[in-house]
């Protein structure tokens, strides 16, 4: 599960390595708690909502990925 979170960590930090004009902020979740927060740009042109990145499960009750808006 660790490994999913690193891989939407880093797709969501090479957007915002991007030159672009809209910010999401993202936490990533493991058994429920945050483990980290960042935030990206993406550009206008790209057709995706900050919403659109979000990967998230539930395991008993504790949320596990990343939540942007």
């Amino acid at each position: 599960m660790k490994k999913v979170l690193l891989a939407v960590a880093t797709v969501a930090f090479i957007f915002g390595m991007a030159s672009c004009d809209k910010k999401c902020h993202c936490k990533t979740y493991v058994n429920g708690e945050v483990v980290s927060e960042n935030d990206f740009e993406i550009d206008d042109d790209v057709d995706k909502k900050c919403s659109d990145f979000t990967a998230t499960t539930e395991v008993n009750d504790k949320l596990n990925g990343v939540k942007c808006r």
